[in-house]
């Protein structure tokens, strides 16, 4: 088997010793006295790759994560303040919480139940090594305990699969393949591709994310088995949506978005993922949305005038989901279920992708007049502020949907100048904040110079004409403000 040493930051050193201790000091706890402590998995991959990790799995040889926990908060009841002055000594805080138990969920594929705490700034989750027994009359596993090369093979990813010794300080490499893996930059599943996958759909997701993450190729098997249609039926039965969308929303905000939604549709998952599970429409277009992701992916990478004046980076999370549900821009409230129910976006975000489909006329209606010269700044300024201050995201959703459906050989290029233009006369023009101008006469000043009528419908009515008319009148007064909107008393049906 080959290893590798690691260098360990103070903290990192001195929660080491501290295990270490509190197994010597614990011998009279059962399953202490042959207790083999490693640290597992992402931080062991992301410390070969120089990558600062602040989360570490510590994986139990002989002892559950709740038995082995309580040792340790009795341990710390007595050593503690010790710990404590060590840690000051090194110039960090030794920051030491309570344990606290995640109970297992087997219905959706979460097996182990983990005991979590937070020491020396590292957030930490103990757990046995465990393998997985599958009976045949059951969907989810018996959890028993395992050794370390059993509990190496049940996981993911070889790169996810090597552990570190506490006692020898070397890296473990039990698959016989991690250490090579990353080395040719390669994910790949410790077990046959489709069995891992039948196991744990989520799996999928999860080899995504890494590979978007880190750069990697994954490797063809397991890319063909992920295109598996009983696996896609068994991500859908198995695996909550909240997970599913924990798993989307790490890789929207990941690296290289880009890459991993062009996974999901290259393995004909779009509609798994995306789609409302209990929804009964027809599948939208998936080849909208790898339009949209590579158009989105141009705009990044040109950082042009047009990616200035968008700015999808500020919120890229949101850029990237806006570009999956453009296939359902003939439906808003299809779009909003859909992103709700298929990947639990939060409601801003699905009300802002609601919202982008439901005011896009008034944007094209908007482009039209600027493109014709007769657009007046208030034309302008009252279609941004029905937008909000999630403007530039529906602009950009509306780019996004015209080029993923222009039939133009050229049609990136001959839109993106037209949404350029347009962004450019709202800069021009100091609209960009629109949506932010209060009107300068409140309700009850209008109803004053309206000479106070009962009030009613036409008062909202009144307050948009207020405001239309400051978007067009230089340096308005109140004075000015009253003036006008006494003059269209027979407009609001008051005479």
């Amino acid at each position: 088997m080959s290893s590798k040493s690691l260098s360990l930051t103070g903290p990192e050193a001195l929660f080491r010793q501290c295990l270490l201790d509190c197994r010597q000091d614990m011998q009279h706890v059962p399953g202490m006295n042959d207790l083999v402590l490693r640290f597992t998995g992402g931080w062991v991959r992301d410390k070969l790759l120089g990558v600062p990790s602040h989360d570490i799995d510590v994986a139990l040889s002989s002892m559950t994560g709740w038995q082995f926990g309580q040792a340790m908060q009795d341990f710390m009841k007595v050593h503690g303040p010790n710990y404590e002055r060590k840690a000051a000594e090194e110039g960090f805080k030794a920051q030491l919480k309570d344990i606290h138990k995640i109970a297992a969920n087997p219905e959706k594929s979460k097996h182990l139940e983990t005991i979590t705490t937070r020491m020396f700034g590292i957030d930490v989750d103990f757990v046995n090594l465990r393998k997985e027994v599958y009976l045949e009359d059951s969907r989810n596993p018996q959890m028993e305990f395992g050794t370390a090369e059993e509990d190496a093979l049940r996981r993911d990813a070889t790169v996810n699969a090597l552990f570190y010794n506490l006692d020898t300080q070397a890296v473990e490499d039990y698959t016989g393949q991690g250490l090579d893996d990353m080395a040719s930059k390669i994910i790949r599943t410790p077990l046959e591709p489709y069995q891992t996958f039948k196991d744990d759909p989520l799996r999928i997701l999860r080899l995504i994310r890494f590979a978007c993450r880190l750069n990697y190729q994954i490797e063809e098997s397991a890319k063909k088995s992920m295109a598996d249609k009983t696996i896609h039926e068994a991500l859908k039965l198995k695996i909550s949506r909240e997970r599913v969308g924990v798993e989307i929303d790490k890789i929207m905000r990941g690296p290289d978005p880009f890459t991993g939604m062009v996974y999901i549709n290259q393995f004909d998952l779009f509609d798994t993922v995306f789609d409302n599970p209990q929804g009964t429409a027809e599948p939208p277009d998936p080849n909208i949305a790898l339009a949209s992701y590579q158009t989105l992916q141009r705009i990044l990478d040109e950082k042009s005038t047009l990616y200035q004046l968008l700015r999808p980076h500020n919120d890229p999370k949101l850029s990237w989901l806006l570009a999956a549900y453009t296939p359902w821009t003939t439906s808003s409230m299809l779009a909003y279920e859909a992103s709700r129910e298929g990947i639990k976006a939060t409601n801003t975000e699905s009300k802002i992708l609601k919202d982008a489909i439901d005011l896009r006329p008034a944007i094209l209606d908007t482009m039209r007049l600027v493109e014709q010269g007769t657009a007046t700044r208030s034309d302008v300024g009252m279609a941004l502020r029905k937008c909000k201050d999630a403007w530039r995201s529906h602009i950009l959703f509306s780019m996004l949907y015209d080029v993923a459906t222009s039939d133009q050989d050229h049609g990136f290029t001959t839109i993106a100048d037209r949404y350029q233009k347009f962004l450019l006369h709202i800069q021009e023009r100091s609209l960009e904040d629109a949506h932010k101008i209060a009107p300068i006469l409140n309700g009850n000043q209008i109803m004053t110079a309206l000479r106070n009528p009962k009030a009613g419908p036409w008062l909202t009515r009144a307050i948009e004409v207020v405001v239309r008319w400051q978007f067009d009148t230089s340096d308005p007064t109140k004075e000015q403000a009253a003036e006008m909107i006494a003059s269209r008393r027979a407009e609001f049906g008051l005479d």
